[in-house]
């Protein structure tokens, strides 16, 4: 492997008291909007620099200039060993910066193994007519597979089979294979679960160790105590304060980055009938996907969490009793009826909505501005009389939206514009908009900083209070653990526990999916 120990005279040619990265009075504005403002900052070799702050703070602004992919409006960035700026990606690469981005670059027409070796092909090493090319399936790409967790897949299959944990995972392999001084982990680990966090870990500990200075961009603070050295806390574009990590704690950094401490959201009470009450959605012996012999019940104003590792079949229930595909196997029934939908909407048309975990590719239109996709889902049913659409009544309905779930931008900001949290909180505020009788949350709060996340949870709650059943589908069982009434473990497709929240731990729900003791 080439990796971060390929840069010759790494940690020679910039002492402990040099930095790698000196950025002085940056500031990127765009039309309407100051994305950074005057910050002033600096990354140290053999040093990991967490950037924290609330969806819209910057965090990812910084990583692409520092990454070349955009030019700061005023302000400067040296990189130790570069002359001059870094004006675009490809004097990024020659500086020795490697960006990682929060949606991997993972293209699916290729193997995993020719995914591995992408930038060499991008950097056309290994295109020249005379030249035989790597094989992407040899030992060497075996063992970085391996590196990453995903050591069990083999190198020849499609990229196009992997879930988001593993394709974040496949991307972040070509740390090993590509030369650099700066690593930036641009909110990377948002899709990847528990177990695959150890492997990002070990990687982050032997590129600290090989001289690197990292960048670690992340709204998981339980992730940022473990790993970084600082935390640097942005808020409205501005650097708030940089903290020694052993010298703060999360809440501490919390209420810098959102201006105020948060108030603690406990979940709501039981229905006093809870126990008599018939479930709402019943899921007996479905299969399909990962998913082999699951079943479970969600009653009215109940929230279910459904907890397990990549391939215990997580997913692959929330898709097969909402429509997302056919179910190979098994009964649904809504409300004591069974049912089978052909696809999302007939779904949707029985009170049943779906919020999917990719949506970068199945969330949002990436065309259409916050306005088109808030009211994407109930266009048909609540805001268009005789196929003519009520323009006064979506605008409103849309500014209570954006209000009520503090979306940055208007409703003619494109979505695809925003930040990954408010990507994401557009796609939750749409699906509770729909009003359904049992709606899925297949990862609700992936990529959402601390106070976003405590607003979805907010949300959350109250459609359980207001009777409807919800099913949380998330790969954080701390997560879980606070929001849900009840948590069903998967593993290896069958559901092998179930927890009561208050008296369970993150320990047990990881050994439940693990199917043994926890280190």
């Amino acid at each position: 492997m080439t990796g971060a120990t390929a840069v010759e005279g790494r940690g020679a040619s910039a002492s402990p008291a040099e930095p790698v990265f000196r950025a002085v009075g940056v500031s990127r504005r765009y039309p309407g909007v100051v994305a950074l403002d005057g910050l002033d900052l600096e990354g140290y070799p053999g040093e990991v620099l967490a950037v924290c702050g609330a969806n819209g703070a910057g965090k990812s602004t910084f990583a692409r200039l520092l990454a070349g992919q955009e030019k700061p409006s005023s302000g400067s960035i040296t990189i130790a060993g570069h002359d001059g700026p870094v004006t675009d990606p490809a004097e990024a690469e020659r500086a020795g910066i490697l960006l990682m981005h929060q949606e991997p670059l993972v293209i699916d027409d290729f193997s995993i193994g020719a995914n591995v070796w992408l930038f060499r092909l991008r950097s056309g090493k290994d295109v020249k007519p005379w030249h035989r090319g790597r094989r992407t399936d040899d030992e060497e790409t075996r063992a970085v597979l391996r590196h990453v967790g995903l050591g069990d897949l083999s190198p020849d299959t499609p990229a196009s089979v992997l879930g988001p944990g593993q394709r974040q995972m496949l991307a972040l392999s070509r740390a090993s294979v590509t030369e650099h001084k700066i690593m930036i982990l641009d909110e990377t680990t948002a899709s990847t679960t528990e177990e695959h966090f150890k492997d990002v870990e070990r990687m982050v500990v032997e590129e600290r160790a090989a001289g690197t200075s990292i960048v670690f961009v992340s709204h998981r603070l339980p992730e940022v105590f473990a790993l970084a050295d600082r935390i640097a806390v942005l808020r409205n574009g501005k650097l708030v304060q940089v903290l020694k990590t052993s010298e703060t704690t999360p809440e501490e950094v919390t209420t810098l980055m959102v201006g105020s401490a948060l108030r603690a959201v406990s979940r709501p009470d039981r229905f006093a009938d809870d126990a008599d009450r018939p479930p709402v959605m019943s899921v007996r012996h479905i299969s399909g996907g990962a998913a082999q012999d699951v079943s479970l019940d969600v009653r009215a104003g109940e929230v279910v969490g459904l907890y397990g590792l990549v391939g215990s079949g997580r997913s692959s229930v929330a898709r097969s009793i909402t429509g997302q595909h056919r179910p190979a196997g098994g009964t649904i029934l809504l409300d004591g009826r069974e049912v089978s939908f052909r696809d999302p909407g007939a779904a949707l048309r029985a009170g049943v909505a779906y919020m999917t975990e990719d949506r970068r590719l199945e969330g949002f239109v990436p065309d259409f501005d916050n306005g088109e996709n808030l009211s994407l889902v109930v266009l048909p049913e609540q805001l268009s009389r005789f196929g003519v659409v009520r323009s006064a009544k979506e605008r409103s309905m849309v500014r209570s939206l954006i209000d009520r779930f503090q979306v940055k931008g208007g409703p003619q900001t494109f979505t695809s514009t925003l930040s990954g949290g408010n990507q994401q909180k557009v796609c939750v505020a749409k699906w509770l908009q729909a009003d359904p009788r049992f709606v899925v949350l297949d990862e609700p709060t992936k990529g959402v900083d601390v106070g976003a996340r405590a607003n979805i949870y907010g949300l959350i709650h109250e459609s359980a209070q207001q009777g409807r059943a919800v099913l949380v589908v998330s790969s954080e069982a701390e997560e879980l653990l606070q929001l849900c009434h009840r948590i069903v473990v998967l593993r290896d497709g069958v559901v092998v526990d179930e927890f009561d929240p208050e008296d369970a731990t993150t320990e047990d729900l990881i050994r439940a999916a693990l199917g043994g003791p926890v280190s």
